[in-house]
């Protein structure tokens, strides 16, 4: 029987040579392919050579150069070259011819547009092969374990930029029906998957050069965006230098170009050697973007690096392993850019991002983290959380258990042995348990094989600390499931680090204070028995993580009926003197949900309670200060913005929009976390004047970021018509489908009219999946999971009943499920609320 998705092993590809001819204005191109292939032995079931090919047109076929028939199966995205018999093992050529459309839908060879100086559209020709669309830009064997060389050369318009993987080699004048176009060729590619292929040509400039040990990096832009590039190319030169130090490897290709694309469905793409970008995450004003806006570019720029190591250097077999190609690059982004910028904590702001795991990870309706891969559909939605986050904190987890030092060695020696090849998830876990000696693949097992995390029980037992697992959810379901669990514990005695598998564990309690989850980087929550809790004493003694870790569990016992709203309040309360960023982000969290779920009744005593937390804390950070850590910045504008919004605070709403007038006279002048705060405040609190302001800031804004501030503050008026205008704006030109759905989703999660907005959506339901990438479409879905007024639960399943997503039928059935969780939890703390307001 023929496998649908995958092609027959029999003929190996070495050596591609790739020509192409992009028409940019009529969107449209024409190309050859050579392959160069192994046949290790005949396969008398399969005559010729079985490639993959979409959306194209294939003019001719020959092997060995002889003329060859060939059959286009669009439904599987193949194309069987025959010469009326199997190929004899040995080595063999097959060469075709083809056509096809340079397409909008930002995927395969796409269309990327931009306005230039003069109002006039021009056009880039780029591309995003990952996972499986290399075949709508010539035929190949398009599948990861298929790794090979790639010669890549373009015959393009005079005057234009084109750029690929490797360095240009040549390049000559060539004419075309009298028109002089120029045939750019490039070095030959290490061997790597069809999926890291990339080529780009446009109206494009680049910076010059900087030599990063050997290396050419340089930053590929649109007109005029030049000087936005430093602080992208700062970072790039010391990830690529910190990874080669920490792998222990050098870098594996000869340049890197990193590339700013208006249009991109993704956040970036580590082709080896041309890394692509969303230019928002790469092209940034480091003295207008707030601290999370140069971190964003930062993570970016590192996650990608690190990929071309772990992903380009060594790949994947087939797409089941994505999530460890994913959650590595997430580990290493957050330990580079610890390194780079150690002052803003990039370890305890992580925690914010795992919380997004540990919401999915509690569903029954979860996945484990690897999963069985068949089809291209299946592999799309392996790019989620728990690929992303929950990996990566998995990983980080592994890292505290067996030191640093100890795991570094382990992946230096999977990257060694594994070098231009492909591998199983088991392998990486091999290659640490061999340079440790820990039982790695064991541990590893337990938490990649099965759905969901452990919530560990810590009770006192006279002078002994009890600990045992469960698995934690929203439900009160019974579920048997064990990991091997990496705990550490901290007493009066010091710190032990342990592992809890199927029984239970005791270890001496100390005098004093006892903290399971030691330094909080464990994946699970922890349950506390009272006499633990009232050990807590000083809960400022506790570290960053430890100290968020105890709200973020706090309110998931809220979320699972086992703690009610007063317990929660009274722990909250216990923040008062509180000044790490990274806790008031988890306060600012709980306080959030809260207030979607708290009646109108109760509404101002909950902003009384939070007004008397955030208040004194703004009051004692001041107006900020030349030189200040940027943390205190950062906090600053989170208290004000949770102040003024759920605070409920009159002066601080004035003072924002006193900010947000100073900005459009004196832009310099404003200090951009308190811009950054003041946009979100005063489109909450605004009208007409204010929406008019913010389109015509995201319009002309001089940065990416604060275009995409202002567009996405447009998501936060108390007004239907605005919101619904808002909605328009997304499905109209004016804004990019990279970004649309992502504006719906915020209107969508709108407080007061986000069942408008969700109306709407489903109103134009098919304009919506014609138009934006599909790999967006369950994302700007997401916040369906907030509508939790009566009579919504049903009509969201309703509606999706008859419009299913099947790239994104996973997560969609978590995000409806967590509406449910929301909506069973909204009836509990509503009455609660009542009762203490």
């Amino acid at each position: 029987m023929i496998d649908p998705h995958r092609l027959p092993r029999h003929a190996l590809p070495s050596r591609y040579e790739v020509r192409l001819e992009p028409d940019l204005e009529a969107a449209t191109f024409t190309g050859s392919v050579l392959i160069d292939v192994d046949v290790a032995e005949s396969d008398p079931t399969v005559e010729g050579l079985v490639l993959n090919a979409a959306e194209l047109t294939i003019h001719s076929a020959r092997i060995d150069g002889a003329e060859a028939t060939f059959v286009v199966d669009p439904e599987l995205e193949r194309v069987s070259v025959s010469c009326g018999a199997p190929l004899s093992a040995g080595a063999h050529r097959v060469e075709l011819d083809f056509d096809g459309m340079i397409n909008d839908r930002l995927r395969g060879f796409y269309r990327s547009t931009f306005v230039d100086a003069d109002g006039v559209e021009r056009v880039i020709a780029t591309t995003q092969m990952q996972s499986t669309d290399c075949r709508r830009a010539f035929p190949c064997l398009d599948e990861p374990e298929f790794k090979a060389v790639f010669s890549i050369t373009l015959v393009v318009a005079d005057g234009l930029m084109a750029i690929s993987n490797s360095p240009e080699v040549s390049r000559r004048t060539v004419d075309d029906d009298g028109a002089a176009r120029v045939e750019v060729s490039f070095a030959d590619t290490m061997v790597m998957s069809s999926y890291l292929v990339a080529f780009v040509v446009g109206p494009l400039e680049a910076t010059e050069p900087i030599d990063v040990d050997g290396t050419p990096v340089r930053v590929v832009h649109t007109p005029g965006q030049g000087h936005l590039a430093g602080f992208g190319l700062e970072t790039a030169a010391f990830c690529l230098r910190w990874f080669r130090e920490y792998y222990g490897i050098d870098y594996p290709g000869e340049k890197i170009d990193l590339v700013a694309l208006p249009d991109f469905a993704a956040g970036a793409m580590e082709n080896l050697g041309c890394i692509t970008f969303r230019e928002n995450l790469l092209l940034v004003d480091p003295d207008r973007a707030t601290q999370s806006e140069r971190q964003l570019v930062v993570d970016v720029v590192a996650h990608e690096l690190a990929h071309m190591w772990f992903g380009d250097l060594v790949t994947m077999r087939w797409w089941n392993g994505i999530w460890l190609n994913e959650a590595f690059a997430t580990f290493m982004e957050l330990a580079a850019c610890d390194a780079f910028r150690p002052e803003w904590g990039r370890w305890e702001t992580f925690g914010v991002e795992r919380s997004v795991a540990f919401e999915t990870d509690s569903l029954s309706s979860t996945r484990p983290v690897e999963f069985e891969v068949r089809s291209p559909a299946d592999a799309e939605g392996m790019f989620d959380v728990l690929t992303y986050q929950k990996g990566g904190a998995l990983l980080r987890m592994l890292e505290q258990h067996l030191g640093a030092d100890r795991f570094r060695e382990g992946v230096s020696h999977y990257l060694t042995r594994h070098a231009y090849g492909s591998t199983e998830t088991a392998d990486l876990w091999d290659a640490i348990e061999e340079t440790s000696g820990e039982p790695v693949r064991r541990i590893m097992d337990s938490w990649i094989w099965q759905p969901g995390y452990p919530l560990v029980e810590a009770s006192l037992d006279g002078d002994e600390v009890v600990l045992s697992q469960r698995r934690f959810s929203f439900d009160a379901a019974s579920d048997a499931t064990v990991w091997s669990v990496p705990v550490a514990v901290r007493t009066t005695n010091g710190v032990s680090r342990l592992l809890l598998e199927g029984e239970v564990v005791r270890i001496p309690a100390g005098t004093g204070s006892v903290v399971v989850n030691a330094g909080g980087h464990g994946f699970l929550r922890v349950a506390y028995d009272r006499a633990l809790l009232d050990r807590l004493e000083d809960i400022r003694a506790l570290e960053t993580l430890e100290r968020y870790n105890l709200v973020d569990d706090a309110w998931n016992a809220v979320l699972a009926d086992r703690l009610d709203v007063v317990d929660l309040l009274a722990l909250l309360d216990r923040f008062a003197g509180e000044d790490d960023l990274h806790v008031w982000r988890a306060i600012a969290g709980v306080v959030v949900q809260l207030r979607r779920m708290t009646p109108d009744e109760a509404s101002g005593a909950l902003a009384e309670r939070v007004a008397g937390l955030a208040r004194p804390a703004l009051d004692r950070l001041g107006d900020p200060v030349a030189g200040e850590p940027d943390v205190v910045g950062s906090l600053r504008g989170l208290l004000l913005r949770l102040l003024a919004l759920s605070g409920d605070d009159a002066a601080s709403v004035d003072r924002c929009r006193a900010i947000f007038e100073s900005s459009t006279t004196d832009p310099s002048g404003v200090d951009p976390e308190l811009l950054a705060a003041a946009t979100t405040v005063i489109a909450a609190r605004g009208g007409r004047a204010e929406f008019d302001a913010l389109v015509d800031g995201f319009r002309n804004g001089p940065t990416p970021q604060d275009q995409l501030r202002c567009l996405y503050a447009l998501a936060e008026f108390d007004d239907a018509d605005l919101i619904l205008e808002t909605c328009e704006l997304a499905m109209s030109p004016a804004v990019k489908t990279q970004n649309a759905p992502f504006l719906l989703r915020a209107c969508i999660g709108n407080r007061q009219h986000g069942q408008a907005a969700w109306r709407l959506v489903t109103s134009r339901w098919t304009e919506a999946n014609d138009r934006f990438p599909t790999n967006t479409i369950v994302r700007m879905v997401e916040s369906v999971k907030t509508l939790t007024a009566p009579g919504l639960v049903d009509e969201a399943a309703s509606f999706f009943a008859e419009h299913p997503i099947p790239q994104g039928a996973a997560t969609l059935s978590q995000i409806l499920e967590r509406q449910r969780v929301n909506a069973s939890a909204r009836q509990r703390v509503e009455a609660q609320m009542v009762t203490l307001g």
